[in-house]
């Protein structure tokens, strides 16, 4: 009998990932080699829509990098599309296998598209830009049909000088629709983790939040409606300087933006503070809502936000236990802010120094915040009340710990769907799982 026991935990043991993988709900990981013999990293991006169809791109060398994804989490070779100039390229997905992925290149912005599963993506040149090593973009899939996408830009030449910020609405087929938004001074996406700038709802009302540049720290939000355009950014309101937003769409034509209340920045290359949720909704200035009291602000940083039922708000956020003055690894924590601005009591997600921790919506009014740590990935799965609980968590070896500025993951929700992908050593990896 023994010799059974022991004979099945060896079995149990000897679980290849897949297995383990399936068993936790996740998707076998698709793994890419993206290694180069130059330094570079991946940095993948990743987009999934409502019915599982997904896209993911990278970087290798000096080639953009795609692959298309179906609902059960099977991924089709990658190929390459275009050469880049700037930081990673943005995606977007809608159902059906449409598919946008769009990057810097020397003669501007260019375009991925794909319209529908099977057909093939066209590239082409969509606008002109600076050609700045440092632009950026982030792009979302329109419900209504279309995209949006925002850039972050920087002057050809010349250092100092301040990033501006435009803004494009794109009919289904990738052209441009309108002329493109200048909305002045600003940034989006400069620091290193996860950027959730821009969120368009069910009815293709699109949210962006950017920083200020050239003045006090703080955060506009841009509007805009299907078919419509990016415009008219407003202030968040608070009494000091606010830094590092984050956006999510939520229901009844509002967004919640975060952002931290900053009390110190330089740390470790990015700002701490105390987190806070706004609410922004199709007219108007954006209303505070509220945050959490903390006895130490300055050991808070890197909020994430996630809309719940009843206009509700679940904040994610980093709480280090002790004066760390240099460490981006934190404990995850989490609270509960209801639509009138009640602040529930904090909650623990783990204890452990975790990395990088991303909150995203899932149907049912539900939110999943997904990290990484020394061991590997962490999840955990909020009901509509904002109540989290311990779930399995994407299988295979973490992100690498350290990186450069832009990100090495990605977390993407669309529905009941969530899509990891990260970088370990120059391979890129992709899994899947329904909630």
């Amino acid at each position: 009998m023994l010799r059974s026991v022991t004979a099945l935990a060896l079995a149990a043991l000897a679980l290849t990932p897949s297995v383990a993988a399936a068993a936790a709900g996740w998707s076998r990981p698709a793994s890419f080699n993206a290694r180069t013999s130059s330094f570079s990293e991946p940095a993948p991006r990743a987009a999934v829509a409502e019915d599982g169809t997904s896209v993911a791109a990278w970087i290798q060398g000096r080639d953009v990098r795609l692959t298309t994804g179906d609902a059960r989490g099977r991924f089709g070779a990658s190929r390459a599309v275009g050469r880049w100039q700037a930081v990673p390229p943005a995606v977007a997905a809608g159902p059906g296998g449409a598919a946008l992925v769009t990057w810097e290149a020397a003669d501007g912005i260019r375009i991925a598209l794909r319209t529908k599963a099977g057909r093939a993506f066209r590239v082409r040149r969509l606008t002109t830009s600076t050609g700045s090593a440092i632009n950026g973009l982030t792009a979302r899939h329109d419900p209504r049909g279309g995209w949006f996408v925002a850039e972050r830009q920087f002057p050809r030449r010349g250092s100092g000088k301040p990033y501006r910020v435009r803004t494009f609405t794109l009919r289904p087929d990738g052209t441009l629709r309108l002329p493109p938004v200048e909305l002045g001074l600003g940034q989006f996406g400069i620091d290193a983790r996860p950027t959730r700038a821009l969120a368009v709802d069910r009815l293709g009302r699109a949210t962006l939040a950017f920083g200020t540049q050239g003045g006090p720290r703080g955060v506009l939000v841009a509007r805009g409606t299907h078919g419509g355009q990016l415009a008219n950014p407003r202030p968040l309101p608070s009494d000091g300087s606010v830094v590092d937003a984050r956006v999510a769409a939520a229901a009844a034509g509002t967004s919640l933006v975060t952002a931290t209340k900053a009390t110190r920045c330089g740390d470790g290359g990015a700002c701490s503070g105390a987190p806070f949720v706004w609410r922004s909704g199709e007219t108007g200035d954006p209303v505070a809502l509220g945050g959490p009291q903390l006895d130490v602000p300055g050991r808070a940083f890197g909020p994430s936000v996630a809309p719940l039922a009843a206009g509700g708000a679940s904040l994610v956020f980093q709480l280090k236990d002790g004066s760390q003055p240099f460490a981006r690894q934190a404990p995850v924590k989490a609270v509960r802010i209801t639509a009138n601005g009640t602040v529930g009591r904090l909650q623990t997600l783990t204890s452990r120094p975790a990395q990088e921790p991303v909150a995203v919506p899932l149907t049912g009014s539900r939110a999943l915040v997904v990290w990484s740590g020394t061991r590997g990935f962490g999840a955990a799965l909020a009901d509509s009340r904002g109540a989290y609980r311990t779930v399995a968590p994407p299988v295979g070896p973490p992100p690498s710990s350290g990186h450069s500025n832009p990100t090495n993951r990605d977390v993407a929700s669309a529905g009941r769907y969530v899509l990891v992908a990260w970088d370990r050593g120059g391979r890129v990896r992709l899994t899947l799982r329904r909630f």
